[in-house]
Parts: C-alpha cells; sequence; structure tokens
C-alpha cells in the first residue's frame, strides 16, 4: 500500500481538480443559459475556460512536483498545446462513448461512462506524457572499481574532492 500512496494521492488531486473544473463548466453553462445564450455554445464556452483552469491546477497542484525549471516560456507552450491535444482527444472520446453507450442505458450513465475513459485518458497521457518527471540524472563515475562491497555507500572520489575544495575556499 506505501508504495501505491504516491499514484493514489496524485489520483486525488487529480480528481479534486476534475470536479473542480466540472463545477466552473457547470456554472458557466447554467450563467450563460439564463441570459439566452444557446445551450451547446453555453456548454462550449464552459468547457474552453474550464480547461484553461484545469492545465493551471494541474500544473499547481496536482503535478507540481513536476514542475518545468525556470525560465521554460518554449517548454511551456509545447504542455499546455499538448495538454489542450488531450482535452480534444478526451472531448472526443468522451462524446463517442456517450453516443454509445446512450443507445443501452439512459444519459446519465452514458455521461458518466464518457466522463470515467475521457478522464482515464486524461491522467494517462497528463502523467506519462504533458508533465512527466525528468530522468534521473546519471551519478558522475568513481574513480576505483570497488576493492570493499560497502564502496556503494561512499561518494565518488571525484564529488570528495570537489567538496573539500569548496570547504577550503570559503
Amino acid at each position: 500500500m506505501h508504495r501505491h500512496r504516491p499514484l493514489l494521492m496524485r489520483l486525488a488531486r487529480f480528481s479534486t481538480v476534475g470536479m473542480t473544473c466540472f463545477a466552473i463548466q457547470a456554472g458557466l453553462l447554467l450563467a450563460l443559459r439564463e441570459t439566452g445564450v444557446p445551450d451547446t455554445l453555453a456548454n462550449a464556452i464552459g468547457f474552453l475556460v474550464s480547461a484553461q483552469v484545469n492545465f493551471l491546477l494541474s500544473t499547481r497542484f496536482t503535478w507540481s512536483d513536476r514542475r518545468l525549471p525556470r525560465p521554460a516560456p518554449r517548454r511551456a507552450a509545447v504542455r499546455w498545446l499538448s495538454f489542450q491535444t488531450t482535452v480534444a482527444l478526451s472531448l472526443a472520446c468522451n462524446t463517442g462513448v456517450f453516443a454509445l453507450a446512450s443507445q443501452f442505458t439512459g444519459p446519465v450513465a452514458a455521461a458518466a461512462a464518457g466522463v470515467g475513459l475521457g478522464a482515464l485518458l486524461t491522467f494517462l497521457a497528463s502523467n506519462h506524457l504533458i508533465f512527466r518527471g525528468r530522468r534521473a540524472e546519471t551519478a558522475p563515475p568513481t574513480e576505483h572499481l570497488g576493492a570493499d562491497l560497502d564502496d556503494h555507500r561512499r561518494a565518488p572520489l571525484a564529488l570528495t574532492r570537489t567538496a573539500d575544495r569548496t570547504a577550503t575556499a570559503d
């Protein structure tokens, strides 16, 4: 269980962001509808606004441990465009599942199936592609072959020398 805890916490944050963004989308839909905007257009506007909020919350909350180094405007733009592409694919998946499932069940169950599959797609793409963690840097090679079984516990000789020079420079 402890091994899966980080993933479960990330899923909980992902779900919280998703519910928040759905509330924003639904709120905009209802507010725009009251002003006379057609339902389809009001829903589309709510969806587009909530997708941008979702990106910001995903960056700051769900995958906050995978932030880009500063400054990285090009990489941030690529991340944003990748997220928008995933949102479009998720919407297409959601719509397709809804259309298929609604032939066999009620609209709420069909919508839930579409949202569930769309959310799974979004989580997997976000976790493994859009907000993927950086690869661990390789450790510098040691200057010896390891005459002792405990050599892996010692700092490499080059790092020790660098630390010694830094300490004497102060």
